[in-house]
This record gives structure tokens, sequence and C-alpha cells, in this order.
């Protein structure tokens, strides 16, 4: 394997998908690429651009520094942990979608990720992310629990 990409949330599953990821890296020396999805929530796209207008700036300039915030803090850990130098990226759009793309941009060999993500009621509404890369991805996806 030779690109391991880490999708995280900040939530303690994401922690541990980190976890996972920087050991593996770290003992089969593959690269590793942490992202960060700003997620539309499937919105339609007049709608997400309305709210991020300049009246509302203010959110969207929010949204870019937590997922900074979410990204440093994935990268020290990852760090921490032993991997070598760790790439991160905020990506926009459907988290499913905005993942599986970057993959296959970047070539990964692998994409990492928790099993559960943010809450019982945006998993209700927008389904499972994991389960998504699972029956989308045209490269091994692990799991992490």
């Amino acid at each position: 394997m030779e690109l391991l990409v880490v999708a995280t949330d900040g939530s303690e599953g994401s922690a541990r998908a980190i976890d996972h990821a920087a050991d593996f890296a770290n003992r089969h020396g593959a690269a590793l690429h942490l992202v960060n999805v700003i997620a539309d929530y499937g919105l339609p796209s007049d709608l997400v651009q309305g709210l991020a207008d300049s009246r509302n700036a203010w959110l969207e300039e929010r949204l870019e520094q937590t997922s900074a915030e979410i990204l440093r803090a994935g990268r020290d850990r990852a760090l921490a942990a032993g991997s070598g130098p760790v790439v991160i990226e905020s990506l926009h759009g459907d988290p499913a979608g905005a993942i599986l793309a970057y993959a296959r941009d970047k070539k990964a060999s692998a994409v990492v990720i928790a099993k559960r993500g943010d809450g019982p009621i945006e998993r209700l509404l927008l389904g499972s992310v994991a389960t998504k890369l699972v029956s989308l991805a045209d490269t091994v996806v692990v799991v992490v629990p």
C-alpha cells in the first residue's frame, strides 16, 4: 500500500481510524492523507450558495475554521502515533462522494473511516458514510470499529 486516505470528522471513532491508519502507514511506509468534508447535506447548490453569500460569510469561515482545527488535531494524533508526514485537506460536498473523488484523484490504495460518525440524527437523514463508501468505492475501504 502506498497511500491511505483517512476521513475524519473529529469524533472519537475518527480518532481510532487515525490511530489504525497511522500505525499501518508507519509499519508499511505508506503516505497518509487526512480529509475532512464540509458537507452540503444534500441541499440544493443555490441554497448552499445563498447561505454562504456575503451576508453569511461568517458561516463559511466558521466551517472552514472548524475543518482546519479537526485536521490539525488529526495530523498531530497521526504524527504522535509514528506516522511520517501527513497531508491534510478540507473537502466540500457530499461526504462519501467527496472522499471517493479525492481517493480516486490521488490514486489511494485504501480509504480508512470510522464505523460511526457525528450522530444518530445525521445517520438517519443521510445514511452512513461508511456504508456508502463500502458500496461505491473502487478501492479498499477499511472500516474501523
